[in-house]
């Protein structure tokens, strides 16, 4: 289990950036597991990033987990 808040936006941001990174290399290297695999990785900061963007337009101060 993954708890967080959006105090780390920035972090998961950076997250999903150096895993984009990652999976545009490992497909110009023909590692198509790898990037499979980091893109699950990308698809979970995704659904966490808007989890907490949406929350902070709300002014709530939830956390959003994924596991």
């Amino acid at each position: 289990m993954f708890v967080t808040t959006a105090e780390f936006l920035p972090q998961h941001h950076a997250e999903r950036q150096a895993t984009l990174q990652i999976i545009s290399a490992a497909e110009a290297a023909g590692h198509a597991r790898v990037a499979e695999m980091n893109r699950q990785v990308a698809g979970n900061l995704d659904k966490i990033i808007a989890t907490l963007e949406a929350e902070g337009q709300d002014g709530k101060e939830a956390a959003a987990g994924a596991s």
